[in-house]
């Protein structure tokens, strides 16, 4: 036999005073007791009530008015709603809990709850009395079943309790009716409670089971399918909050990026939005959460179709336009995201996903100091979500301030120490700052809480290519291959390894897939452009670095790398322009500031040439190829003593660098100091045994030098 459900819901209105007063009438508890039981003979044993809200001149004695009735029908056989999970009911329905209710209001949650009775109420104040008046409402026909009434003393005794009860603790959040984990539910309701307190926790898989159960007491029950079909969702995904009474989740959405399982999950859930949607054609949460669901399965259209039938059931819902958001963001339509994610903050200025999705949005079309602004209003609103600290810190990190994106990080990792995202984007700074040590250390955390994190090898393997770890590097970016074959930068960065190597048919291989994944990705065309012109193919070589250009007007490797090809032609004005822009867009690139001078010693301007080498110099005071430049201006121009110093400086950074030690021996044979440039020029043999050239000028000066 199927339990029916009926809702209580009570609103007052009173003046207060300031003088106690007397008066005929019951006590209040009395009123009360008389109430519950005019209500309890028109309900059959086991309906289910749920005393929904009740306006007072305080919380606590609406709250103690709840409690008491609570108790009242609950000793008379009726199931009592936990009052708990009310707010649930009213968010989900987009309704005010303060003030009076009305009946349509009344009315529309006890649908939502299968119930078979609406019971609304209000509390008069008639001077000397009080006047209590309940209204049962039939759910089907909205007529009313019973009008109880009871006169209530305004007297001594009731200011005095209203007195102490002021400051008190609310009741609801521990009512003595309440369902624990050790309640063992009778019937669809208590389990329809239980499995919200389950899912308010995060138990998702001991809600859903409630959940189902029932359903199975009370088949088509909308209210349990879009509950159960939430808990399914939130089930795979990375949760960092559940709102009180599992209102709502806040959780990392999926979009298109889940696992077999997970999206087989996710269509379960599916099917139980289909199945209250197919119970209540008008019911707005049942579209909302089937438009999240699409959402997370990267069906963005049917996501938007879902969405759009929400809004226009409950244009009031946040929610759904948060979500509708979402799927204008995965479809490139950013304005349409930011506008939606803007109604969604209007009607509600605290929902913290919103704010943190559309400072993601102004972040990806560049609006930074929009985007920051979001992310620090995210985190007022709920300081201990990490993904918040993350968002900024990344966008700190963007605009190079390092400091900043350090300390979100750190405190993204203090609130959440196992998460690897914070992991992985402490790491970036470290990178950043040259702290590469510090860096792998992140990067291994972030594998080891995340071993199929790509990105956290690719970077990884980064840091060993640029300390020359080529083994360690080739492991790493073959994993990050392994886990994500579509990732263009793990391949771009393992061609470099096998550039290194010397495998350049297989740096080509990388290259070439690394463009196929991504044709958008400049860095692929500079390097693919960089191994056309180590085989001499400058035209092929050109035309990458010209398409790296277009793709990344801001490259400045692409114009190093062309100007560079330019340099080998002989086609100096071309290479001057190239440099230029590189300087321009990177004036920190001591190899640009060399190359320029390069071109300038070739054109014999020996005074820009200087200049060039000295400014590299300035950079980075340990670049040998700079001062071997340099040398070389000085003793063109005749400076011999302080061609020496830079040969000599150049040799000291590099002790294996043949050239300056050659050209050092050169410069002391033209002083005669025919010891010194033995001396260097045997150095070189040392380094470079099959020289003939300085074989023969050794030979030469060991035969002036009488040897």
């Amino acid at each position: 036999m199927m339990v029916s459900i009926a809702v209580l819901v009570f609103a007052a209105a009173f003046t207060s005073c300031a003088t106690a007063r007397g008066g005929v009438g019951l006590t209040l508890t009395s009123a009360i007791e008389l109430a519950a039981d005019e209500m309890a003979a028109d309900l059959q044993p086991g309906t289910r009530v749920a005393i929904v809200a009740f306006e007072s001149e305080t919380d606590n004695l609406s709250d103690f008015i709840m409690e008491e009735l609570t108790a009242a029908l609950f000793n008379r056989g009726i199931e009592i709603a936990d009052r708990q999970n009310l707010p649930f009911v009213f968010q989900e329905l987009d309704f005010q809990m303060s003030g009076l209710v009305s009946d349509d209001t009344a009315q529309s949650v006890g649908q939502f709850l299968g119930a078979e009775l609406v019971i609304t109420g209000q509390l008069w104040d008639l001077g000397a009395t009080r006047r209590l008046t309940a209204n049962a409402i039939r759910v089907e026909t909205a007529m009313r079943a019973s009008v109880p009434r009871h006169d209530v003393r305004n007297d001594r005794a009731l200011q005095s309790m209203i007195a102490a009860l002021h400051g008190q603790p609310m009741m609801a959040s521990a009512s003595r009716f309440a369902v624990t984990e050790h309640t063992q539910p009778q019937t669809a309701g208590t389990y329809l409670d239980r499995g919200i307190m389950f899912a308010s926790r995060g138990e998702f898989e001991l809600a859903i089971a409630d959940f189902t159960e029932a359903l199975r007491l009370r088949p088509g029950w909308p209210a349990a399918y879009i509950l159960r079909g939430r808990a399914l969702v939130a089930s795979v995904l990375r949760v960092y909050a559940v709102d009180a009474d599992f209102d709502g989740v806040t959780a990392l959405n999926l979009e298109g990026r889940g696992t077999e399982e997970q999206n087989r999950i996710i269509n379960m859930a599916i099917g139980d939005f289909d199945q209250a949607i197919r119970s209540d054609p008008n019911s707005a949460a049942a579209y909302r959460e089937r438009g999240w669901a699409h959402n997370n399965l990267g069906d963005f259209d049917r996501a938007i179709t879902d969405l759009n039938q929400a809004i226009r059931l409950n244009p009031n819902s946040a929610r759904a336009y948060n979500n509708r958001g979402t799927a204008h963001w995965r479809r490139g339509s950013l304005d349409l995201a930011i506008a939606d994610y803007t109604q969604a903050i209007r009607l509600d200025p605290n929902l913290v996903s919103a704010f943190i999705n559309r400072g993601r949005a102004h972040a990806q079309i560049g609006n930074l100091d929009l985007a920051i602004a979001d992310f620090t209003q995210t985190i007022r609103l709920d300081p201990n979500f990490a993904p918040a600290f993350h968002s900024r810190g990344v966008e700190h990190l963007n605009r190079g301030d390092l400091d900043l994106a350090f300390a979100d990080f750190n405190q993204a990792i203090r609130i959440d120490p196992n998460d690897a995202v914070a992991f992985f984007n402490r790491g970036l700074v470290h990178n950043r700052r040259g702290n590469l040590d510090l860096a792998v250390e992140d990067y291994n955390q972030a594998i080891r809480l995340d071993p199929n994190n790509a990105a956290a090898f690719v970077n990884r393997g980064n840091v060993h290519l640029d300390r020359g770890n080529l083994d360690l590097a080739f492991a790493d970016l073959n994993q990050a291959i392994r886990l994500d074959p579509n990732n263009a930068l793990a391949f771009v960065n393992r061609g470099i390894v096998h550039s290194h190597r010397g495998n350049l048919d297989l740096a080509f291989a990388d290259f070439n897939q690394a463009i196929r994944i991504d044709p958008n990705s400049a860095l692929a065309f500079v390097n693919r452009g960089i191994e056309h012109n180590r085989r001499g193919n400058l035209d092929l070589a050109i035309a990458d670095f010209t398409q790296a250009i277009s793709l990344d007007p801001n490259n400045a490797n692409a114009f190093v790398g062309r100007g560079n090809v330019h340099l080998g032609r002989g086609n100096f004005d071309l290479a001057i322009a190239d440099y230029n822009q590189a300087i321009s867009l990177d004036p920190n690139n001591a190899f640009v500031f060399v190359n320029r001078g390069i071109v300038n010693l070739r054109r014999e301007n020996f005074d820009l040439a200087i200049a060039d080498f000295t400014q590299a110099i300035r950079i980075d005071p340990n670049s040998a190829l700079a001062f071997v430049n340099r040398g070389i201006v000085n003793s063109r121009r005749g400076n011999l003593d302080f061609a020496v110093e830079d040969y000599t400086q150049a040799i000291r950074l590099d002790p294996n660098n043949a050239f300056a030690f050659a050209n050092r021996g050169f410069v002391h044979f033209d002083r005669g100091d025919l010891d010194l440039a033995i001396a260097d020029f045997e150095a070189v043999l040392r380094l470079d045994p099959n020289n003939v050239n300085i074989s023969e000028w050794l030979n030469h000066v060991r035969h002036q030098r009488g040897w």
